[in-house]
Parts: structure tokens; sequence; C-alpha cells
């Protein structure tokens, strides 16, 4: 009897405790906790990467880099321009005028300048000189050569960094460019450009010529054909169509004669005997100067955020 009123009481008195209060919820996470933290990180490079840590060590690679691993490379220039036959004078004065101000069409001038940076000019001048070959020697930069599996696309930006060209808008004059690590062989290479260059205009004029003429030939052939089959009342219109065609053709050969067109040479391929690229010197101070300029920027961000960030 005893035992169950012992038991009685012990259901009583764990009945009257309070409930187990509820698990507590873990504490909300702050949504500027990321930013705190990028904050903390960018304070602690900021402290540690200062003015002159950075500006020396990056100037100290551009150095390494300049001077230990780029090429001297030498730059034979050569200036043309393209004339066509009507604004070609005898006389010295006229060429000398039409050299700056009667350039020939801008089509032709553009067609040139895209065949000297087009894969058939590489393929000329990779025949002639082995470009591929030295373009991707072991012996030059690392950093700038060629592969040595090069695609010919590949093939193709590269020799557009070593040969470049451009045209001053204003007198139609050509530049030519040539970078190479020899100094004779890129003067040759600018000869040779200006070799293929002249046959691709002439091929380009002489193309411009036989259709002017083939298009007028085909008018007149025509013209001749309806005279001899016309009847009496359309005689006079074929004679008529007839002296049309054959004034035409006339008109088509003199066009044809003036479509010739000459590339003329006004600054012959130079011999360097110095090496113009890199100019170590300047580009040192530039990625300096560079480096410079970066540093206060970044500086000026890291401490703008840990102002607004109470950092």
């Amino acid at each position: 009897m005893s035992d169950a009123v012992n038991k009685l009481m012990q259901l009583r008195d764990v009945s009257a405790l309070p409930p187990d209060p509820p698990d507590a919820a873990p504490p909300p996470v702050s949504e500027s906790s990321f930013v705190r933290q990028w904050t903390a990180v960018l304070g602690w490079v900021g402290e540690r990467l200062s003015f002159w840590t950075v500006v020396p060590f990056v100037g100290l690679l551009g150095f390494v880099y300049l001077f230990l691993f780029s090429d001297s490379l030498y730059d034979s220039e050569a200036i043309f321009n393209l004339q066509n036959a009507s604004s070609v004078s005898s006389t010295l004065g006229s060429l000398s005028s039409s050299l700056l101000g009667g350039a020939s069409s801008s089509n032709e001038s553009g067609a040139v300048v895209a065949y000297i940076q087009s894969h058939e000019m590489l393929q000329i001048l990779d025949k002639k000189f082995h470009l591929r070959q030295s373009y991707s020697s072991t012996s030059h930069n690392p950093f700038f050569r060629l592969a040595a599996n090069a695609s010919d696309a590949d093939f193709q930006t590269f020799y557009q960094q070593m040969v470049t060209v451009s045209q001053d808008q204003t007198t139609g004059l050509i530049t030519i460019d040539v970078l190479d690590y020899d100094s004779k062989r890129a003067h040759e290479i600018a000869d040779a450009v200006l070799v293929a260059a002249q046959d691709f205009v002439n091929n380009m004029s002489s193309s411009m010529r036989v259709a002017t003429i083939k298009y007028a030939q085909d008018q007149l052939i025509a013209a001749t054909k309806s005279v001899e089959t016309a009847q009496p009342y359309e005689r006079s219109v074929a004679e008529a169509e007839l002296s049309a065609a054959q004034q035409a053709m006339a008109a088509a050969q003199g066009l044809a004669n003036q479509q010739q067109a000459f590339l003329i040479r006004i600054s012959e391929p130079t011999t360097p005997t110095d090496t113009s690229v890199p100019d170590r010197v300047l580009d040192e101070a530039a990625l300096l100067l560079t480096a410079t300029v970066l540093y206060m920027i970044g500086h000026l961000l890291v401490a703008n955020v840990r102002d607004h960030r109470g950092v």
C-alpha cells in the first residue's frame, strides 16, 4: 500500500514541474557579415602592400622581362602611293603634286592594304624567308613567339604584329613597318612586300581593264548583229544603237587605259642600324607610371570602403 502511495506522490511531483523550454533558435546571420569579412581582407592587404612594396616589385618584374627576355627587333620602313595613268605626269612638279593630292581611289588603296595583311602575302613571304620557322624559334622571347604547332590563323595574327601597314587618309600615302630579328632581313622582307604588292596592283588593273572592255565589246557585237538582221523600218533604230555602242567602245578603251594603276615608291625600305622595338627605358617608365596610378586608385577604393564600413 505504501508503495502505491509513493508512486502517486512521485507522479504528482513530476506533473507539477514546468515544461521544458523550447530549443533556442540559432542567432540570425547578419546580412553584412560577408561585406565585413571582405572589408577586413582588403584592410589586411592594404596594411601589408604599401606603395614601396607594390610599385618597385612591378618595376622589377618589368625590368627582368624587358632586359632579359624581350627580343631586340629592327624596324624597316617603306612608304608608297598608288596612282593611275590619268594622274601621272611626265614633269617632276606635277608628279610631286599628284603624290600629295591626286591619290587613286580609296577602294584600290584599301585592297592593297588588305592584301599586304592577307594569308596570300604571308604564303609568299614564308616561302622565301621561312617566317614560321623564324617566328617559332626557341631562341626568341618565350612570352612572345609563335607556337611550334600554331594554326594558320595564329600564324597570320603573329605576322600582322610583325608586319604592319597603315594609310594616311589625307595624303593617301601607305606606310609599311617590318619588324624582324635581323636588320638585313627586315629590309629584304619590306622590299619583297612592295614587289608582291606591285604585282597585285598590276593584276587588279588588268582585271578591271578586261572587264571594262569586255562589256563594251559585248554591247558592240549585239548592236552589229541587230543592224545586220534589221528590217528596213527597223534599220534606223539599229544603226543608232550601233553608233552609240561604237562610241561606248571608244570611251571604254580610254577608261581602261586610265584604270592602269601604278605603285610608286615614295621611300625605299630602310636598313636599320639600331633596334627600335622595344624601347626598354620608355617602356619601363610607362610600366612604373601605370603601376603607380593603379596603386593609387586601389588605395583610394580600399580607404573609401573602410571608411564607409567604419573599419
